[in-house]
C-alpha cells in the first residue's frame, strides 16, 4: 500500500513563527507514516515587488492529485489572494483541507488557544499583586487581537477585579504602537498604571524602548508582559517577560484533524520569564536563546561565503555545476538530500514549463543522470523512508528556472540562510546558461566602441553597414521627447532612467536575433524579420517599462517601415513624434489636467487596483457626469475604457514574459471571472489568450 502523503501550501518558512508551525505538521504525520510536502516561497515581502514576488509561481505547482490531504497555513501569507488559485484547486477536487490560524470558507480550521494563555499571563501579573493594568492588543475587531483580549479580561473577572474598557488599546501587532503607546504615557496623557500586558512581543519592544529611551525604568516604574514569543529578545532591555506561543500544537491539531490520528507531545517550557516584572530571568532559558542566536549568526555568516558563488560562476556545464553543490553541500546544515528540478528547456531563451531534468545531490556525490519527469507527475525525490520535502523557487528576477527540493528525514527545515544560498544558485545558474547561449556570446565577443556605452546598441555608423548587407528586412524606430522642463520637475538623472527602460523594453522584445541601434540620443532603430509580431512585443514591452513614467516627462513615438532606408523611417518617426508631443501640450493647458494624469499613471502601474469611476471622480471632487466628460476631452477614451485597456495589456505582457496560467493572469490583472477576462480580452486582440500567447509569446 502507497504511503500517504500531504501538502502543506505555507509562506517564508524560514521565519521562526513558521518553522514551529512546519516543525508539528512534520512530526504528527511522519508519527503516521506519511509524507510531508511543503510548498513556499521565499521572500513574500512585506511591500510589493513585481520581481520577488514572482517566485509565488511555486504555488501553481501544487496539484491536488499528488495528495492524500492539504493543510494552508493562513498567517503566513502577506495576502491570502496569492493563494486563490490553490483554493480553487482543493475546493474543485473536494481534497479534505485544514486551514491553521485563519478561515477560509468550506475548509475546517484550527487555532492555537491565545485567550487561556493570555489569561494565565494576566493572572501571573495579578499574582504580583497588580490590580491597575492597561492592555495593549492589535487591530481592533481582528479576531486573533479580540480573543487576546478576552483572555485578560477573563483573568481579572476570575478574580474579581474590575476591568475599565478605557483601558484596553489598540494598535497594529507592530513595534510602533508600543512607542505611541509609551509616548501617551510619557507626554501624562495617560497615566502610568502598574503594568501594560501586550499581546505580542513587538508592541512590548516598543513600549520598552521607548520608556528606557526617556530614562524611564522598567519594571520599577511599571511592569510589562509579551506574548507570542518568536526569538530577538536578546536585542532589547530590559528582558522580556513572555510566553512562547504553542505553534508546536497547531501543527499536531491539524495533521491530527486531517489523518484522523492522535499524535501529541509534551507541552513545557512556554512562560519564559523575565526582567520587565519582578520575576527576573533564567539563566537556563537565557543560556539556551543566546546558543540558538549564535547558531542562527554562523550559518547566516558561513551561507554568503564568496568562494561558493565564485566556484559556481566558473563552472561550463551542468555537470560542472551540480559536481560544485555537492562540494559546499555542507552550507546547506541538516539537509539530506537535495534535488535540483529543472525545466527541460532552463538554458534556452523561454521558460517552457512541459518537462524537468531533477538532478539528486548530496554530500556523497551527483547520481549520474538527471531523471525526466513530465510537468504533469510529480517529481522523483520520495526515498524509501518517510520524509520531509520542501519545495521552493528557483527564480532569476522573471526568469522561472524551476525549483529546488530539500529532503529531511526527521521535523527539520531550511532557515534565513537559505535566502542567501537559493540566491546565489539562481544568479549563477543564470550566469552558466547565458555563457551557452550562442547569441549571447556573438555579441560579447565583438564588444568594442562599434556599440553605445549606456544601452549596449550598435551606434549608427555599424548599423548603417549591416543594414546595407540585409534583405527582406523591415526596421522599427523609437523616438523619444523629452519635456524641456523635465530637468526642474523630476530630478537631473531621469533622462538616463528612461533611456535604461526603453532599451530594457527593447532587448526583452527582441529574442530572434534583431539587430538594435541607438541612433541618436533619444532615437532607437531595430532590424527583424518582415512580420507583424515584433511591433506588437514592442508596443507591449515599452508599455510595461515606462510605466513608472508619464507624458510630462517623455512621449514616445514607434514608427515602421518595409524597407531598410535609415533615414526615411527617421524623418517619418520625427513626423510623428512632433504630432505626438503637440497632442500632450495642447492636453497640459486642459482643467484638471494634472489630477487626471496621476489618475491615468495609476491605471497603467497598478491596473489591478484601479480605482471606480466613483472612487476616481470623488479624488477630483466632482460628479462622475462632468468627471467622464473631461477624462474623454483629456485623453481621447472613456476613463472605463482606459481602465479594460491597461488592465489588458498588462495580460499581454504577463502573457508573453511568464509561465503563469490563463486564471493566474486574470487574478493579477483584476479579473475574479476567468471567462470574463477571457471576452474582453477577444475583443481586444481579436483572439483569445492561449491564442494570443501561442502566437507572439512563443516567439520569444
Amino acid at each position: 500500500m502507497p504511503r500517504k502523503r500531504i501538502a502543506v501550501i505555507t509562506a517564508r518558512a524560514d521565519d521562526a513563527e513558521q518553522k514551529e508551525v512546519l516543525y508539528g505538521i512534520a512530526e504528527s504525520a511522519l508519527y503516521a507514516d506519511t509524507d510531508t510536502v511543503i510548498y513556499s516561497n521565499i521572500y513574500n515581502h512585506w511591500v510589493e515587488d513585481t520581481i520577488l514576488n514572482y517566485e509565488n509561481i511555486i504555488y501553481s505547482l501544487f496539484e491536488p492529485c499528488h495528495f492524500d490531504g492539504a493543510i494552508i497555513t493562513y498567517d503566513a501569507f502577506r495576502d491570502i489572494s496569492i493563494l486563490d488559485s490553490v483554493v480553487e484547486k482543493l475546493k474543485k477536487t473536494k481534497l479534505p483541507t485544514v486551514v491553521i490560524g485563519g478561515e477560509l470558507e468550506g475548509f475546517e480550521s484550527v487555532y492555537s488557544d491565545d485567550e487561556a494563555d493570555m489569561e494565565l499571563m494576566t493572572e501571573h501579573l495579578i499574582s504580583h499583586g497588580f490590580t491597575d493594568i492597561d492592555i495593549l492588543t492589535g487591530f481592533k475587531g481582528d479576531r486573533t487581537a479580540e480573543r487576546r483580549a478576552y483572555g485578560c479580561k477573563k483573568a481579572f473577572e476570575k478574580h474579581n477585579i474590575p476591568f475599565d474598557e478605557r483601558k484596553l488599546y489598540y494598535g497594529d501587532f507592530w513595534n510602533t504602537s508600543g512607542e505611541a503607546l509609551a509616548q501617551r504615557y510619557i507626554s501624562k496623557e495617560l497615566p502610568f498604571p502598574q503594568a501594560v500586558i501586550c499581546t505580542n512581543n513587538y508592541m512590548a519592544f516598543g513600549l520598552c524602548d521607548t520608556l528606557l529611551s526617556a530614562g524611564i525604568s522598567v519594571p520599577e516604574k511599571l511592569s510589562v508582559t509579551g506574548y507570542d514569543y518568536t526569538g530577538g529578545r536578546t536585542y532589547h532591555l530590559p528582558f522580556l517577560t513572555t510566553m512562547r506561543r504553542n505553534r508546536r500544537k497547531l501543527g499536531h491539531d491539524a495533521v491530527n484533524m486531517l489523518l484522523g490520528c492522535e499524535y501529541s507531545s509534551e507541552d513545557k517550557g512556554r512562560f519564559i520569564s523575565g526582567d520587565s516584572c519582578s520575576c527576573g530571568v533564567l539563566s537556563s532559558q537565557l543560556s539556551e536563546e543566546l546558543y540558538a542566536e549564535r547558531i542562527s549568526q554562523y550559518q547566516t555568516m558561513t551561507s554568503s561565503v564568496a568562494q561558493f558563488s565564485s566556484r559556481l560562476t566558473s563552472c561550463k556545464t551542468l555537470a560542472e555545476y551540480t559536481a560544485t553543490l555537492s562540494e559546499f553541500f555542507y552550507l546547506l546544515y541538516s539537509t539530506e538530500n537535495l534535488h535540483l528540478c529543472l525545466d527541460s528547456e532552463w538554458g534556452s531563451e523561454k521558460f517552457s514549463g512541459e518537462e524537468y531534468l531533477c538532478c539528486k545531490v548530496s554530500a556523497d556525490g551527483v547520481c549520474d543522470t538527471p531523471e525526466k519527469f513530465s510537468a504533469n507527475d510529480f517529481p522523483p525525490v520520495f526515498s524509501e523512508k518517510c520524509g520531509v520535502y520542501y519545495f521552493s523557487p528557483l527564480c532569476f528576477q522573471t526568469r522561472f528556472f524551476g525549483y529546488t527540493v530539500l529532503e529531511y528525514s526527521y521535523p527539520a527545515g531550511y532557515d534565513f540562510s537559505f535566502r542567501n544560498w537559493s540566491k546565489t544558485v539562481a544568479d549563477t545558474l543564470e550566469f552558466l546558461r547565458m555563457k551557452n547561449d550562442i547569441h549571447y556570446l556573438s555579441q560579447c565577443q565583438r564588444a568594442s566602441s562599434l556599440y553605445d556605452s549606456l544601452t549596449g546598441f550598435y551606434n549608427l555608423r555599424e548599423f548603417r553597414q549591416i543594414t546595407e548587407e540585409t534583405q527582406n528586412c523591415s526596421m522599427h524606430a523609437v523616438k523619444l521627447n523629452f519635456a524641456s522642463d523635465g530637468e526642474f520637475i523630476y530630478g537631473e538623472n531621469y533622462r538616463s532612467d528612461i533611456i535604461s527602460a526603453v532599451a530594457g523594453a527593447i532587448k526583452e522584445a527582441c529574442t530572434k536575433h534583431e539587430i538594435c541601434c541607438r541612433a541618436y540620443d533619444d532615437t532607437f532603430f531595430i532590424l527583424c524579420k518582415c512580420d507583424d509580431i515584433f511591433a506588437e512585443k514592442l508596443n507591449v514591452m515599452l508599455f510595461n517599462a515606462l510605466g513608472s513614467f508619464d507624458e510630462r516627462q517623455v512621449v514616445v513615438s514607434l514608427a515602421s517601415s518595409d524597407n531598410t532606408v535609415i533615414d526615411e523611417l527617421y524623418e517619418t518617426v520625427v513626423k510623428k513624434s512632433e504630432q505626438d508631443s503637440y497632442i500632450v501640450r495642447e492636453r497640459m493647458t486642459l482643467q484638471h489636467y494634472n489630477p487626471l494624469l496621476e489618475l491615468r499613471k495609476r491605471l497603467i502601474t497598478a491596473p489591478h487596483k484601479a480605482l471606480t469611476l466613483s472612487e476616481a471622480s470623488r479624488k477630483l471632487c466632482v460628479s462622475e457626469g462632468y468627471f467622464r466628460s473631461v477624462y474623454r476631452e483629456c485623453f481621447g477614451v472613456s476613463y472605463n475604457q482606459d481602465s479594460i485597456n491597461a488592465r489588458l495589456m498588462k495580460a499581454c505582457f504577463l502573457l508573453l514574459t511568464t509561465a503563469m496560467s490563463i486564471y493566474s493572469v486574470a487574478l493579477n490583472c483584476g479579473y475574479s471571472d476567468e471567462k470574463f477576462f477571457a471576452r474582453q480580452f477577444r475583443k481586444f486582440k481579436d483572439c483569445s489568450p492561449m491564442e494570443y500567447r501561442k502566437k507572439v509569446a512563443d516567439t520569444l
